[in-house]
Formats: C-alpha cells, sequence, structure tokens
C-alpha cells in the first residue's frame, strides 16, 4: 500500500514519475492508480516523505509474471532527487545495460535490479552512491552481469546487504578483501558467480556483523578457510554447497555459536562429523543447547560412526546426511529428544534402524529418506504414527513382508514414494484420488495386484514379469 503524505506530491515529481511510466509498455496494470486526479504519493508503488512530500520510494516490482514491466528505465528517475529505495525486480529490461544515471541517485539507499534481464557490466560508478545499504543484482540471467573486480564495494562504506547471484566475477581475485571491507555487511549472497579462489586467512576480519554468507556454487578447490571461523557470533546462515571443498570439517565450527543453518553438501569432505558440531563448547559450558536447527551434510566423503555423533543433534529440525561412507546402529533411544525433526534423510550410508514394533517416534516427519538403511525383514510399523510427509524413500531397505493397507492412505500430502529393491508383497491400490502423487517406484517387489489407476500427471515406475522396469507418464 502506498504511503499518505501529509504534504502533497510536488508537481515535477509527479511529472517525473509520468515520465518513466512512459519508458514501459502496456502498463495498464501496474499502473492503474497512476492518475493526474490523484496525488502521486498515493499511487501505487509510492513513496513520500511526509514532511516535504518529496518521493523517496519507488517500487514498480513485478507481482506476478502477467504484470512484468517490459521497456526501458527513464533517466526522469533523476528528477526524483530524494529518492531513497528503487526496486525494478522482476522485469524484463530486455538485456539492456544498467542505465549508468542510477549511479547519480546520491541519497539511494535501497537498490533492488534482481531478476530484471540486464546484461553487461556493472557500472563501477555505483561505488559512489555512500548511502546504498542493498544492493540486489541477482537473477538476471546466468552471467549475463558481469564484473571485473569488486573494487567498487569500497565506497559502500554503509552497505548492509550485498547479492550478485549469477553474476560473473571470476576475475574478481580481490572479492574477499573488498567485501571485508564493509563493517556493516549482514548479508552476502556470491551465488554461482564463477568464484575459484577462497582465500585461506585473512589478516583481520571487519566484518563481523556477518549473518547470512552464501558462496555455493563456486569452484573454489579448497579447504574450509580460517577466517571463517572469526566472524564469531553474528552468523547465523552458512552455504558452502557445491564449491569443491575436500579436506575435514574443522572442530571450529564451534565458535560459529549462533549458527542457524549451514549447508556443506556436494562436496568432497571426508573423515568423521567433529563432535563440536551441534553442542559447542561455550554452549556446553553455559549448559545451553546448540542453535544449531538444519544441518546438510550430503554428498561428501564422510566416514566414521555416526552413533557418537548423533546425540548432538536432538535440537534438529533437518538433518541430511544422506550419501556418505558412514556407519552405524540407530536405536529408540538415541532418537528420543529429537521432537522437532521435520527433515530426516540418512540414504546410502550404512546404517541399520533398530527399534521395537511398538515405537512411537517424537517427531513427525515430512521427509523420510532411508534409502539403502536396513529397517527390515519386517514393515517398520513405525511409520503408521507418521501423518505429515510429501516425500517417503525406504528403497533397497531389506523390508521382506506384505505391505499393510494402512501404508497407502497415512499422508494425504504425498508426492514422491520409492519403495524398489524390496521384497514387498501384498495389494496396490487405486491412487487415482492421491492427487499431489507425482512418482512411485514400485519395482523389484513382489505385488501381485493388477496394475491400479492413477491421478494425472504422475510417473509411475514398476516392474512385470521378465524383469523389464515399466514406466508410465500419465
Amino acid at each position: 500500500m502506498a504511503l499518505t503524505g501529509v504534504v502533497p506530491c510536488m508537481d515535477s515529481e509527479q511529472e517525473a514519475l509520468l515520465k518513466i511510466k512512459e519508458g514501459f509498455k502496456d502498463v495498464s496494470e501496474p499502473f492503474s492508480s497512476w492518475t493526474a486526479e490523484e496525488d502521486c504519493c498515493n499511487w501505487r508503488g509510492v513513496g513520500c516523505d511526509n514532511t516535504t512530500g518529496h518521493v523517496t520510494m519507488l517500487d514498480l516490482h513485478s507481482r506476478d509474471p502477467s504484470s512484468k514491466l517490459l521497456g526501458e528505465v527513464s533517466p526522469s528517475l533523476l528528477d526524483l532527487p530524494y529518492l531513497r529505495s528503487l526496486n525494478l525486480s522482476l522485469n524484463h529490461f530486455q538485456q539492456t545495460l544498467i542505465p549508468e544515471f542510477i549511479c547519480s541517485l546520491k541519497y539511494i539507499e535501497h537498490l533492488n535490479l534482481s531478476n530484471a534481464n540486464f546484461r553487461g557490466t556493472i557500472p563501477s560508478s555505483l561505488g559512489n552512491l555512500s548511502h546504498l545499504k542493498s544492493l540486489d543484482l541477482s537473477g538476471n540471467g546466468l552471467f549475463y552481469l558481469k564484473a571485473e573486480n569488486l573494487s567498487w564495494v569500497y565506497g559502500l562504506s554503509s552497505l548492509e546487504v550485498l547479492a550478485l547471484g549469477g553474476v560473473e566475477i571470476s576475475n574478481a581475485e580481490d572479492w574477499l578483501d573488498a567485501v571485508n571491507m564493509l563493517p556493516s555487511l549482514v548479508e552476502l549472497r556470491l551465488i554461482f558467480c564463477k568464484l575459484h579462489k577462497l582465500p585461506q586467512n585473512l589478516h583481520h576480519v571487519n566484518f563481523t556483523s556477518l549473518k547470512i554468507l552464501d558462496l555455493s556454487l563456486n569452484n573454489f578447490s579448497s579447504t574450509i578457510p580460517d577466517w571463517l571461523f572469526d566472524i564469531g557470533h553474528s552468523l547465523v546462515y552458512l552455504n558452502l554447497s557445491r564449491c569443491q571443498l575436500y579436506g575435514v570439517i574443522p572442530d571450529a565450527f564451534g565458535n560459529l555459536t549462533s549458527l542457524i543453518s549451514l549447508d556443506l553438501s556436494i562436496n568432497y569432505l571426508e573423515g568423521p562429523i567433529p563432535l563440536t558440531f551441534g553442542l559447542f563448547q561455550e554452549q556446553v559450558e553455559l549448559n545451553r543447547s546448540s542453535s544449531l536447527r538444519e544441518l546438510y551434510l550430503s554428498s561428501n566423503k564422510l566416514n566414521g560412526s555416526f552413533e557418537r555423533s548423533l546425540a548432538q543433534f536432538s535440537q534438529l529440525v533437518v538433518l541430511d546426511v544422506a550419501m556418505n561412507g558412514m556407519e552405524g546402529n540407530i536405536t529408540e533411544s538415541q532418537l528420543l529428544k529429537f521432537s522437532s525433526l521435520r527433515v530426516l534423510d540418512l540414504s546410502s550410508n550404512r546404517f541399520a534402524l533398530n527399534v521395537s514394533s511398538s515405537w512411537i517416534p517424537p517427531f513427525q516427519l515430512e521427509n523420510i529418506g532411508l534409502r539403502s538403511c536396513l529397517l527390515g525383514p519386517k514393515f517398520p510399523l513405525w511409520l503408521r504414527s507418521q501423518k505429515n510427509f510429501s516425500t517417503i524413500d525406504v528403497s533397497n531397505a531389506g523390508i521382506v513382508d506384505v505391505v499393510p493397507d494402512w501404508f497407502w492412505n497415512l499422508s494425504s500430502r504425498i508426492m514422491l514414494m520409492n519403495l524398489s529393491f524390496n521384497e514387498l508383497k501384498g495389494h496396490v491400490p487405486d491412487f487415482s484420488s492421491q492427487l499431489q502423487l507425482s512418482e512411485l517406484d514400485l519395482t523389484s517387489n513382489h505385488f501381485w495386484s493388477p496394475l491400479p489407476r492413477f491421478s494425472a500427471n504422475s510417473r509411475v515406475r514398476f516392474q512385470t514379469v521378465g524383469n523389464m522396469d515399466i514406466i508410465l507418464w500419465l
């Protein structure tokens, strides 16, 4: 909702806004409230200072794909001299360059040009915007935007948020030194930027206010750097997935005592999970529980006993250690305190789940990933307590049993079900009412029922006589 100003909109700034509107094609929907009879401070997407009437905010982001703005950014933006926030995200600027004149908006504090189909070299004069607090240039097509270096960010001393996802900065050897000079930085997202150098040390870490750091999908080919652990208490979200990291996971993660989400998945990390991961030393001494809620370690080369590590993770909501080389015998007593758990993926390790037939878990899972975990030979009756899952994979789990009738109707949210490579028997029911179900894999079992009915758009995989896999797209 537009802000209503006590002082009416300035005539010159209303005229500038109408010229900005003229730069776009087919503008009936986003600009429906932009009429000469209405004070421009009441126009959709426009905000004004209540005291002066000057336009301070212009939000023209697309609210849905059908209302994307097409055209170009008008230089009339410069006739809004007190503009502090500009959002042009989620529009279609037809691979035009980021206009150089935007760098002359000297009072701008928030600039969002993300997902707007800009291309070319990022103007280095953006570094002149000394009041800038947030800058988002992400999502403008993969590598359509480029920057030869990041030395221009040195002038952005007030910057709190920097998002450059998909911007090619492969030549920016100085990237870490540059962002380290931003003492107010709270959020840094450099996702898929073709970065290849991850310095292992910083002489002094200045960005100690950093809460969110996402460097995923870069080709670092290095160990986890030491400077991460000097950030200290501020960091709450860290994503280093798909970065070709190798070596062991350092015990020094215990220094990140406020960390809520950690993603180190799809790397080449090896060795055991550190025992300092979930119960950081400082918190142990103060008798406090860990802040960590989401842990993603899948698709690495981790090994060793998982039983020793498991006790420190009882506070987790997400635990994903799939596709590693760990082993362990997991009992119901070890899972007694996991009441917050919603996502559990232990797939493709060497785990056995050893629980009684009467066990009722303390958690309600949304995603169940137990592929290649030993669950059998009896069908796991504890699944009967799980009512909210959307995906379940218990393939290759050593189950030699009849699937109970109650299993097929446990969750109305089911989207993916994989029971393949067991020795399951029984009747497969009619799935035509399971509208959410998109993939069902019953391969390599002993079901004896005729082919059931399925809803439209389901992908069904099963095995027929002669060991031939049949895949149906419905």
